[in-house]
């Protein structure tokens, strides 16, 4: 059977409200290959399992006792590995079983949530604007993880950067947020230093993860990120990807 991708018409019976959970689901194909590979090399899994559980941790803790509930992941450069820690730190509140998460690829210029779930893509924002909708059409339940809804563009946007200053989808992520139940809602956003689509996407969120590579990254990367990131919202740690430690 073909996933449903949320955009199906609405067959609630009239009179009757939509449930909640009658968006789209779909089903990860990572989630299960993950699982899988647990299976087979339990050591490293838990590894892996145990330093996002601790980031989950800290990050709620903070979060919670600021009243904060967006956060952004912002890769410093291409191939820091923001989208792989958005994902699987996303994964981790989820498996908290009353924390609701949204996973939102505001990356827009270049998505690639739903490539690392491996997921069938939603619509384009733009176009959904466009059309007088909602952000929530395009929010899609991830199966096997129940707690998690995912917002992941199927394609990239043209002048991504444009779209995410645009007023109009400032005020579609707001009603997002006050209607969509996730206690938590990450951002997977642009390279820092890459593009200004990071920049454009930061005002949006209430702190800010950096993530950099850990074998290319360097001092120079960091001064250029503090930098940049003076007046946006504060910055709750960074995670060294890709590092040997």
């Amino acid at each position: 059977m073909k996933p449903a991708t949320g955009n199906e018409p609405d067959r609630t019976p009239a009179g009757q409200a939509a449930p909640e959970t009658a968006r789209g689901h779909v089903s990860s194909k990572f989630i299960r290959r993950e699982a899988a590979m647990a299976a087979s090399d339990a050591k490293h899994a838990r590894i892996i399992a145990q330093r996002f559980s601790l980031l989950r941790t800290r990050i709620l803790r903070e979060m919670r006792s600021r009243g904060w509930s967006k956060l952004a992941v912002v890769p410093l450069t291409p191939g820091a590995g923001g989208t792989f820690v958005a994902v699987n730190l996303s994964l981790a509140l989820a498996r908290q079983p009353h924390t609701r998460v949204a996973l939102v690829d505001l990356n827009l210029g270049g998505p690639d949530v739903a490539r690392q779930l491996a997921i069938p893509g939603c619509a384009p924002v733009a176009d959904t604007l466009r059309q007088g909708a909602g952000l929530d059409r395009l929010l899609m339940r991830v199966d096997e993880a129940p707690n998690l809804s995912v917002l992941a563009p199927e394609r990239a946007e043209s002048a991504a950067a444009e779209l995410l200053q645009d007023e109009a989808l400032a005020q579609a992520m707001q009603r997002l947020h006050q209607s969509h139940p996730a206690e938590m809602m990450v951002f997977d956003t642009a390279p820092l230093l890459a593009e200004d689509a990071a920049l454009a996407a930061l005002p949006l969120a209430d702190a800010l993860l950096l993530v950099a590579d850990g074998r290319k990254g360097t001092a120079a990367d960091m001064a250029e990120a503090e930098r940049l990131l003076a007046g946006m919202p504060a910055v709750m740690g960074v995670v060294l990807n890709k590092s040997e430690d």
